[in-house]
């Protein structure tokens, strides 16, 4: 019974130590990935072995194509710097490549970000112009309120004012009324005590008259005390 329970102490320690290795060596591993930069030679002739006029055109690069080689493997191109050869037609394509798209996506891209961050810079400078827009509506809103009162109370005292204008136009109107009367009383007044005057003096003259008729005929009234002596 002790060689097999030490067969399977040996076993599991074995297959213990081969875990902790395995684990090891998946730690142990990293990731890395394949570059996607291709450099094409270009030679002097549509063959392997011609010279080497170039060392590598990198993916993207864009040429112009004049000739193929009889077989088609082989493509006359030239670059816009003037560099002509031969290169394989396998690495040339009609459409840009992935590379070059990605490019101009993230330089789009880029664009677009800018063009965000103005818009948004806009929205932020409008907002801003909007708040003091509205600042100033409540402050054109207050002082026409302010205006409204104080043409209500210029109103109010116009109204006022009229009214006292009224009035006093009616009391001058009754002051020239009163004049007229009083100037009329006056009138009538010097013409009571010119008549009084002239009555005055009519009496004055009746009583003098009077006091002469009195004078002349009352000794006629009366005989003589002589005669009255001789009859007797």
């Amino acid at each position: 019974m002790t060689q097999p329970l030490v067969a399977r102490w040996m076993i599991a320690g074995t297959t213990i130590a081969f875990a902790l290795l395995t684990s090891l060596s998946i730690n142990a591993q990293e990731t890395r990935y394949i570059s996607d930069t291709l450099l094409v030679a270009v030679r002097a002739a549509p063959e392997n072995e011609a010279t080497i006029v170039h060392r590598g055109l990198s993916s993207g690069t864009a040429v112009l194509s004049y000739a193929m080689s009889e077989d088609s493997e082989w493509v006359e191109i030239e670059t816009r710097n003037g560099l002509r050869g031969w290169l394989r037609a396998q690495y040339l394509q009609t459409e840009p490549p992935a590379s070059l798209l990605i490019g101009d996506m993230r330089i789009e891209l880029e664009k677009m970000r800018a063009e965000r961050d103005r818009l948004a810079a806009q929205l932020n400078e409008s907002s801003s112009e909007a708040n003091l827009a509205d600042d100033a509506i409540d402050q054109l809103t207050a002082e026409l309120e302010s205006v409204s009162s104080e043409l209500v109370e210029i109103k109010r005292v116009s109204s006022a004012a009229i009214e006292f204008d009224l009035m006093n136009q009616q009391l001058v109107a009754e002051l020239e009324s009163e004049r007229s009367g009083a100037d009329l009383l006056r009138l009538e007044n010097v013409r009571l005590r010119d008549r009084i005057a002239n009555n005055q003096i009519l009496d004055g003259a009746l009583a003098v008259l009077l006091g002469v008729i009195l004078a002349v005929v009352t000794p006629r009234l009366w005989p003589s005390r002589k005669q009255n002596d001789g009859w007797s």
